[in-house]
């Protein structure tokens, strides 16, 4: 099986050119565990050493999908969210299949890579993402995107933070911006929260916070809420969406992972080709919830 692991040269290689895009340092590290969390690569002299990468990208590395990059041969998972998350004291295949999948990663010499905020973080990342299918990523259409809860890792660009409010160059409906976040997401169904009765009943969304994944720790950072018309992001809990209507706002909501997994096929995957990787997106990765 080591003809499939990756030398440390080759990792290493592979893991600056992503580090260039998404820098370690944007991560959240008060909570977020983030970076090469499984090192299977070999020493450069190995004689079974394999010539090139094969990435496997993923949301999240569930058993399914770690089978998934066996069975492809893949010799590298970025996998945005932390597999090891928060932290394991030991490894029990028993109780834990997330633990069985550790074993059977390493035993085929596959590592493991998590982004996880600084993606959300960066310029170009899943926020800037996000932004952009608000308006069909038609550029002219936006004013402008500030950053929410800005990071200190950054200090010389305010385009770097983990949530952004879009401003709208015109007032748009309503209707119209849920019809772009499906297309945009690649979902049939999202759900919404406002005082606003019908969609199209509301024609005049200028400005939107959004947040990838879970958005309430990012929201609250906001300084001044009464500037936004709507919220978005995967999940909020259900006293913060009451909060938000009675306060006039809507929310919308779409599931945690369905705000995060089309960067993979959208933006990801692009740069992982254009830089010369062999990189396959996983087809076992899905949301944990759907709609029935």
């Amino acid at each position: 099986m080591a003809k499939r692991a990756l030398t440390v040269t080759q990792l290493n290689s592979v893991l600056k050119s992503f580090i260039s895009h998404y820098p370690e340092n944007f991560a959240d590290k008060a909570w977020d565990n983030t970076g090469l969390l499984i090192n299977c690569s070999i020493p450069d002299e190995s004689a079974t050493a394999i010539t090139r990468p094969k990435v496997l990208l993923t949301v999240d590395l569930t058993n399914a999908v770690a089978k998934e990059a066996i069975d492809n041969e893949c010799n590298l998972v970025i996998a945005y969210h932390p597999f090891i998350f928060p932290s394991w004291k030991f490894l029990d295949p028993i109780r834990n299949t997330q633990h069985k999948s550790a074993i059977q990663l390493i035993q085929n010499y596959i590592s493991v890579y998590s982004p996880h905020t600084a993606m959300d973080a960066a310029k170009g990342g899943i926020n800037d993402w996000m932004a952009l299918g608000l308006v069909k990523n038609e550029f002219t259409a936006i004013d402008k995107i500030v950053t929410i809860e800005k990071i200190d890792a950054a200090p010389q660009d305010d385009s770097i933070g983990y949530g952004r409010v879009v401003t709208l160059k015109a007032p748009t409906n309503l209707a119209t911006i849920i019809t772009n976040i499906k297309q945009s997401l690649g979902i049939n169904s999202l759900q919404i929260a406002s005082p606003f009765g019908e969609p199209s009943h509301y024609s005049n969304v200028k400005t939107v916070a959004l947040c990838a994944g879970s958005g309430s720790g990012v929201f609250k950072s906001l300084h001044n809420w009464d500037d936004i018309d709507v919220f978005y992001t995967g999940e909020m809990s259900h006293h913060e969406l009451l909060k938000m209507k009675e306060m006039g706002k809507t929310c919308i909501v779409c599931n945690h992972t369905n705000t995060e997994r089309g960067y993979l096929k959208d933006v990801l995957a692009g740069k992982f080709a254009s830089e010369g990787y062999e990189c396959i997106i996983s087809q076992a990765d899905q949301d944990p919830l759907r709609v029935v």
